[in-house]
């Protein structure tokens, strides 16, 4: 029985000096078989998607400049969307080939800002100054940016487990809570984007008739006052509404990527919106307002 015990310690030990052939299954980085260069290529590909570098292979110039000649404020459902499309449309001409990915500026942070600066803080910021104060202004500020911050702290926890594919929020929620929330957070997400759209489309047609063009008014607003300039601007907000709302549905069924090839001149617009802002503050800085 020791004679046994003996060989059996003497092949264990054997086979932990000498070692197998054969890769342990916790041990996903072993490149000693295609199994297991395949399971590495996995592991890289998805699971450790978050310790990934994003400008290990270029320098950070060249790799911003190609960031920005390849920006897109396309959401990730719809850029794979488009790309199936194109991808099946040239399948019998010639290989795809796949766009570089965009780093977090350019693909996360400059996407978010457009959708921030929007018809809120350039409107109606002033307008709930006016009304509420400054003190109530902070407060309702603070309460939105608590709320904001934490929804997105928790999206990111989920977000940086592996890669997300298409579905974006509903796909993260449904996987993490059940189908159950998600389908319910689907719902207010799309009442949310519906009731957004409308905002927007009244907010441009507010910028554009009272600010920029007021003489492109249908019904026009000069020497009216009180219910009857109400009404004149109602009525233009239809009718302006209504062509906006179709032209909008004419490129959502014609292609979003039409639309996509202007996302640098959207980008450049917000950009010098947050300039003019601060250059707003500048020239008041220096040379103070007189009112009368």
């Amino acid at each position: 029985m020791l004679n046994n015990l003996t060989d059996t310690e003497e092949g264990d030990g054997g086979a932990q000096s000498q070692g197998d052939s054969n890769p342990k299954e916790s041990s996903p980085f072993i490149n000693s078989s295609d199994a297991a260069a395949e399971k590495s290529q996995q592991y890289d590909g998805k699971n450790m998607a978050l310790f990934e570098e994003e400008m290990d292979t270029s320098p950070m110039v060249s790799s911003l400049l190609s960031s920005l000649a390849n920006y897109s404020n396309l959401p990730q459902g719809s850029k794979e969307h488009e790309e199936a499309e194109n991808n099946e449309a040239e399948s019998s001409r010639k290989k795809p080939v796949k766009a570089p990915q965009l780093g977090t500026l350019m693909g996360v942070y400059l996407p978010c800002i457009q959708n921030i600066f929007g018809v809120i803080l350039f409107l109606r910021m002033t307008w709930l100054v006016g009304i509420g104060g400054v003190i109530g202004t902070f407060i309702i500020v603070f309460m939105c940016c608590a709320t904001t911050m934490l929804t997105a702290i928790s999206m990111s926890a989920i977000a940086t487990n592996g890669v997300v594919p298409a579905g974006g929020s509903y796909y993260m929620i449904s996987r993490s809570l059940g189908p159950e929330f998600g389908g319910a957070v689907g719902i207010c997400f799309y009442l949310g984007t519906t009731f957004a759209g409308a905002m927007y489309i009244l907010g441009a047609i507010e910028l554009l008739l009272i600010y920029i063009v007021p003489k492109a008014a249908i019904f026009p607003l000069e020497g009216l006052e009180g219910a009857e300039a109400e009404a004149a601007l109602l009525n233009n907000m239809r009718v302006y509404g209504t062509i906006l709302l179709t032209s909008m549905a004419t490129v959502v069924f014609v292609g979003v990527k039409y639309v996509n090839k202007l996302a640098l001149v959207f980008l450049a617009c917000v950009i010098l919106s947050i300039l003019a802002v601060y250059a707003g503050v500048i020239k008041t800085a220096v040379e103070p307002p007189v009112f009368p």
